[in-house]
């Protein structure tokens, strides 16, 4: 079975983070419960898989809004006009006030974020590149535009750490002079970089505040994929959605 975490981040918002099954069977590029379809792209395996999750948190794949992820700070905004499913391409956030429209963030060691307000949920998609550009206040600021004052709240799925993700020291020296925080030192004594740290400064930072502890490591954790411990894994899936009146999703 593929794991899946469930996260209640507003009473009317659900959200969930999926791994990777590590008793399934190996295969040659990726592994059960990879949610991606460009890598690797395993059209059978991936419709069972998404129709695993899609029965397990009671909503329908056919309609998840997925982004075409570029490491940017774009935002999109689901409304009316925006068919259900339509994949929404060159953007690394997205948000709507639509009850029962599945926001959805892939990610395999970049920081997937799961957003709600009342009456309002936004995904993230926050690696090096967008944390640096501002994709968190960016998708952050999105989200009181459709919310207004009230109070957010956010959860971070698995993400590479700090104590993993290495880099030379004069990018971290360049990200540590753009962002303070995100510099740090791996296991093994070399220059790093956190991720989730810095996601969660800019969120505090921005008044959001933080559901749970610390995520997973996705290179430590084997129930994880991981692009720099395996670059033919799999994708993770972080999803949100705002229930309809019924408390149920929207079919």
């Amino acid at each position: 079975m593929i794991p899946i975490q469930q996260h209640r981040l507003q009473p009317e918002v659900r959200g969930w983070f999926t791994g990777r099954d590590r008793q399934a069977p190996a295969v040659p590029l990726g592994g059960h419960g990879n949610l991606a379809h460009r890598r690797p792209h395993r059209p059978v395996d991936l419709a069972a898989a998404r129709r695993e999750v899609a029965a397990a948190t009671g909503t329908d794949a056919t309609g998840w809004h997925l982004l075409h992820q570029v490491h940017g700070r774009r935002v999109a905004v689901v409304d009316a006009s925006v068919p259900p499913g339509k994949e929404l391409r060159g953007v690394d956030a997205a948000v709507t006030a639509l009850p029962g429209r599945v926001l959805g963030v892939q990610a395999a060691d970049c920081v997937p974020l799961l957003l709600a307000a009342p009456g309002a949920v936004g995904v993230a998609h926050a690696g090096r590149a967008g944390v640096l550009s501002g994709v968190v206040p960016a998708v952050v600021d999105a989200l009181r535009r459709l919310a207004g004052t009230h109070p957010l709240h956010a959860v971070l799925g698995p993400a590479i750490g700090g104590c993993c993700y290495e880099v030379p020291a004069e990018l971290r020296e360049a990200a540590e002079a753009r962002q303070p925080g995100i510099g740090a030192v791996t296991r093994w004594g070399t220059p790093s970089l956190d991720l989730p740290r810095a996601v969660r400064d800019q969120l505090e930072t921005a008044g959001v505040e933080v559901l749970g502890g610390p995520a997973a490591c996705t290179y430590g954790a084997d129930d994880c994929f991981s692009h720099r411990r395996d670059p033919a894994s799999g994708r993770q899936l972080g999803l949100v959605v705002l229930d309809d009146a019924a408390g149920e999703v929207a079919a």
